[in-house]
């Protein structure tokens, strides 16, 4: 191995126009204000999903009730018929 340095390319000058910087950070603030906001319709959204479903299930236990309380009579209701039918033919 050499006992010389390595010469390397000068590293690209960064812009130092004061004006680049101010709009960069501007889009930047901006790009972040749209992500909070984003993240807080998502945030709505979810909620507004989790009450719908709350809701659905509410009116599903509902039906359920309306049917097992309207089904029971029905059955007992047949069973009463059946056994007077028997009743008779016997």
């Amino acid at each position: 191995m050499s006992d010389t340095p390595i010469r390397r390319e000068a590293p690209p000058k960064l812009d130092r126009d004061p004006a680049a910087h101010e709009r960069r950070a501007r889009l930047i603030a901006q790009l972040h204000e749209q992500a909070i906001a984003t993240a807080n319709d998502l945030s709505a959204r979810h909620k507004a999903i989790r009450a719908d479903f709350a809701k659905d299930a509410r009116r599903r236990k509902a039906a359920a009730r309306f049917f097992s309380t309207g089904a029971f009579p029905l059955a007992l209701g047949c069973l009463v018929a059946g056994a007077c039918i028997l009743a008779v033919w016997l």
